[in-house]
């Protein structure tokens, strides 16, 4: 591994697929805590919020350890995808059914956009040229 480039998409694969995975365990770890905050706010959608509470941290998990290990990426796009993109529109849906303050929910939408560009970035150096991450010619 002597190019610079390969470093810094193992390194940033890594990160972000170890990352993404740990947040998902620690919301299973803290289910009912993280339960409540998903379906909070929703109004009439909150047994979906309850539902999704489920869904969300088994997506991050998928996602992120098929990140880490460099495997299937087209379903580690897929799974930390829906489960990241879920989080700002989860997040601004809130002021919209119950009248929850928006300034209360930006905070976490604007922190899943980060984790949104991130995830581009992991996505567009794992799968350019069809080649897979990590590999020297990327």
């Amino acid at each position: 591994m002597n190019d610079p480039k390969t470093a810094a998409k193992l390194a940033l694969r890594l990160g972000f697929g170890l990352s993404l995975l740990l947040v998902g365990v620690a919301h299973y770890m803290n289910l009912e805590m993280f339960m409540a905050m998903t379906s909070d706010g929703l109004g009439p959608l909150t047994s979906l919020g309850q539902i999704w509470a489920y869904v969300l941290p088994a997506l991050q998990i998928v996602g992120g350890a098929l990140f880490a290990v460099g495997m299937y990426y087209e379903i580690a796009a897929w799974s930390a995808g829906v489960a990241l993109g879920s989080i700002p529109v989860g997040m601004l849906l809130k002021p919209v059914l119950s009248g929850v303050s928006l300034p209360d929910v930006m905070p976490a939408a604007i922190n899943a956009f980060i984790w949104l560009i991130i995830y581009a970035l992991v996505v567009k150096m794992c799968t350019c040229c069809g080649s897979s991450c990590g590999t020297e010619g990327n």
